[in-house]
Formats: structure tokens, sequence, C-alpha cells
């Protein structure tokens, strides 16, 4: 179960004691007691986190996008877990759910246990594991008798560590998805903890609507056109590649007006040495209520029980060449559009048709940053329609000709071909005891 093999493939057999299950939306697992924790950058990649990596480490381990999916008649089932919340200094993470659907619809959803808490700095330099319990029982129930599929998604905002599924009847992996592979890349607002449930994000949301088999590489405060992150995804097999960049840059103003389109394009070439043909859509930023043309870095407000996040930095700085939101839109399509021209299979994705300055009567930002469940659930079905739909940037359509062709080439791991009868199902991974 190394890095190169969890990698290799779009999805990984997990074998526990009580069945196997099919591990989807991870980039790769860590062996962990008991189990495997699946995270969403290779293990290798992370020799290259800065010195102060925890946070970053934490963040790429939450679940956002993960679900194991499997075949049972049972009517219900039992998943051990172990699952960590973070806590940034004294603030804690959210809690999320996990939820099960069935044959296409969800079941009611289950709270997430929380099993220990991880203490991170704020400057990311220190973590700290607290533990509260060996692990703990996600029992899901309403199953049905009949044999089914069930897809089982991660709480987005934790760590969780599978150990184990139990039934009453056999628990067998699923067969690896037929659908199209959509990788996405973006900030907290495509992490998206703040829904309380993880089909509720809206990366999920657009994936379901559009039949897309979903990697989402949404990083809460961690997209940085990191090169690391640009090598991952030129390393995955991919039908549909999309970033949404801008807020974190501007926010955390780690680039101004003269890097940020140079490591932009840098990023872009390392994913097309994986991807030469691959369709990229490229979107900016949501609107940010007065923050539009304020450089960062950004500034924290808590009023009671209330958080709100705004950009803190001095406007006149923008004359100096301090970046702002409002001016990463102009630059983002300025790259898609240099690209374009230039026979690229690019396309321009404005973040204000997610969520604009026309939207705020109908949507709030709570922390004047991150849109609400209700919101995401709209962007999600926006992004559906303006990327994928039949009047789309990549219509479903030419992605669906796009897949046949990728798959047919994909080749599996050498490790797991040795052992199995069918070249093309996925690897499998025996969980460690």
């Amino acid at each position: 179960m190394t890095g190169e093999a969890a990698t290799a493939t779009s999805a990984l057999v997990v074998e526990l004691g009580g069945g196997s299950v099919l591990l989807e939306g991870h980039l790769d697992v860590m062996p962990v007691a008991g189990g495997v924790r699946p995270v969403r950058l290779p293990l290798d990649a992370w020799r290259f986190f800065p010195p102060a990596g925890e946070l970053l480490g934490a963040t790429v381990s939450t679940a956002s996008g993960v679900r194991i999916r499997f075949d049972t008649d049972a009517q219900q089932v039992e998943l051990r877990v172990r699952c960590t919340r973070l806590q940034y200094d004294e603030l804690p993470g959210p809690r999320n759910t996990f939820v099960a659907e069935v044959n296409g619809i969800d079941l009611e959803p289950v709270e997430a246990p929380i099993d220990a808490l991880r203490r991170i700095t704020m400057l990311g330099d220190q973590a700290t594991d607290l533990p509260r319990s060996e692990s703990s029982a996600v029992v899901l129930d309403g199953l049905g008798t009949h044999e089914k599929s069930v897809t089982v998604w991660f709480p987005q905002g934790l760590i969780v560590d599978l150990l184990d599924v139990m039934a009453a009847t056999p628990v067998r992996a699923s067969a690896p998805s037929a659908a199209a592979r959509w990788i996405h890349h973006g900030s907290s607002i495509s992490h998206c903890v703040e829904t309380p449930h993880p089909t509720g994000t809206w990366p999920v949301v657009a994936a379901r609507r559009a039949g897309l088999d979903l990697v989402n590489l949404g990083f809460g405060g961690q997209c940085m056109l990191d090169p690391f992150v640009a090598d991952a995804i030129a390393a995955q097999p991919a039908d549909v590649i999309s970033l949404k960049v801008g807020i974190n840059i501007v926010g955390a103003r780690s680039m101004d007006q003269r890097t940020f389109a140079p490591a932009l394009h840098g990023f872009l070439d390392r994913v097309r040495t994986g991807h030469p043909d691959t369709p990229i859509v490229l979107a900016s930023s949501i609107f940010w209520p007065g923050s539009e043309d304020t450089p960062g870095p950004p500034g924290v407000e808590f009023e009671e029980e209330n958080v709100r996040c705004f950009a803190a930095g001095d406007p006149t700085d923008v004359a100096k060449g301090a970046l702002t939101l409002a001016q990463s839109r102009l630059q983002i399509e300025h790259v898609v559009r240099v690209r374009e021209a230039a026979g690229e299979n690019i396309h321009y994705l404005d973040g204000l048709a997610l969520y604009g300055p026309d939207d705020t009567d109908r949507f709030t930002l709570p922390d004047g940053l991150h849109p609400d469940a209700a919101l995401y659930a709209e962007m999600g079905a926006r992004w559906a329609e303006l990327a994928f739909g039949a009047r789309g940037l990549v219509p479903m359509t030419a992605m669906s000709a796009i897949s046949g062709r990728a798959r047919g080439a994909r080749s599996a791991p050498s490790f797991a071909r040795a052992n199995r009868a069918d070249p093309d199902a996925a690897p499998t991974c025996p969980a460690p005891r």
C-alpha cells in the first residue's frame, strides 16, 4: 500500500475485517492503527510542504469528496471509524455528518463522532493530537433488504480513519465507476466545511447533477498554486479539470500584480505535462462584499458568537502593486485568453456568475466570506449548468467521448495486476491489522 500504488488509479479496494469497500475521491491512503486514512494529496508530495506545514497536512487529510462504495443486501451496516476534528488554537473546526446514498437516494445523515482533536497553531507550525476514544461506530440503518449499491460520503471537515465494516450479510466492494472523472482544485469555498453534510458541498452537488466521478482538492486556506498540487493533478487520470483560484492568494497577500499571472501559467504548464489535451475550466472567485478592492492580509473580527472575515490591507498599496480580488479576476481571464488563443483546451468561468453583487439580497455570507448551505447548493447547480450543461463550457456529451478514450488507455499499477484476474478492476489494499 505505497503512495505510488494508491495514486496510480482512481479507486482502491480496501479489504477490511468484515468485508471490502471501494474507496474514491482520495489521492493516497495513509496506514494508521487498525486501518487506513484517505488523504487528498500523495504522501510523496508532503516533503515539499513548507516547514510550518502542519495546517496544510491536516487540511489535505480531511475528507471532502471522499466516499466508499459497496454492494450488499444488508438492512444495516456499521462502519468502525476514527474521526479527528481540527482545532485552530482555541477555535474548533466543523463537525459534519456521514451520508449514505442508496441507489441515488440520500438517507438520513448520521452525525460524525469525535474521537480525537488535532490542535494546530495559527501559524501552522505545531500540531498536538488529543485522543478521546480509540474508535467509534457509525451505524447506517434503513438501507433496505434488497441487493443494492451503497455510497457513504465522509464528513468533509474531519480526518477519517476507516477501520472496519460490519453487517449481517456480505459487504463487497462495488465495481469502479465508469463516469467521466473530474478533478477540481480550490480554496475553502471549494472545501465547503460550512455546510452540515458532505453531499451539500458545491463540487459534490455539481458532480452528482452532471454524473461525474469527483476528486475534490478544495483545501481551506491552501489554494496557493503550489507546484506539488499541479504535479499531483498531472499524475492522475482525469477527463476534465477545474481550478478556482484567487481568494487565498489575495487574502494571504502571497502574490502581487506582478507575480500572480506568471505563477498561474506555471501551475497550468505543470498540469499540462500529464494532460496536454484535457479540458480545463479556470474559474475566478465569487463576490467578497466590502473586500473586492482591498488587498490582504486577512482580518478576522469576533462579534459575540459570529466571525467576520475581510481583507485588512491598505487600499493605497494597490498603486504599489498589491493584488485585489477584482484584479485577480482580470488576470485569470487574461491567462485563459492567452492560452486559448494558442489553441489550448481551456475555458474561463467568472466566479461572479456563481455568486455576484446581484445575489446579495437572496444569499448572504454568514462570516462575510464563506457561503452557507443554501448558497453552496445554488453554486453547485450553477456550476453544473455553466460548466457541464448542454450549452456549458465542457458539455457532458463532449466529456462522455473523452472519457471513453481515456479510460481505455488507463492501466492499473503492476503490483495490483499481478494478483487480479480482471486487469481493469481497482487495485486492492488490505487494511493494516
